[in-house]
């Protein structure tokens, strides 16, 4: 059996392009000690959830894109983290409560998506 899912179709990765885009933006104006460090981190984390979801729909089977969905979710929850690490000047805070809310939309369609995939064909 293989699994019908085009990443293009799924608004959970459309919302977790989002998030990255809107990552790339904030880790840009970080200042001071260790904030290249902390950019790079959440990109990198940003940036998985997207990724972890369409490797799954490429591997073809619902156990493997399950999988891939566990791990797109721990990517959220870093993302999460690390947008909570943030000290925000007045400029960025509603840029991160956006972030922060749009994670947590994807940790909950990521939820629903494990519970009911894509059928087989």
């Amino acid at each position: 059996m293989v699994l019908r899912a085009n990443p293009a179709t799924l608004r959970v990765v459309q919302v977790a392009e989002s998030v990255a885009r809107g990552c790339a933006v904030l880790a840009k104006t970080f200042r001071g000690p260790g904030s290249l460090a902390r950019g790079d981190q959440l990109i990198r984390a940003s940036t998985s959830i997207a990724s972890n979801i369409v490797e799954g729909c490429g591997r073809g089977t619902v156990p493997d894109f399950r999988r891939f969905l566990l791990h797109a979710r721990g990517s959220a929850q870093e993302t999460l983290s690390q947008l909570r690490l943030v000290a925000p000047t007045d400029e960025q805070r509603s840029s991160v409560r956006s972030l922060q809310s749009s994670t947590v939309l994807i940790l909950k369609m990521l939820t629903r998506l494990y519970e009911h995939p894509p059928p087989d064909k």
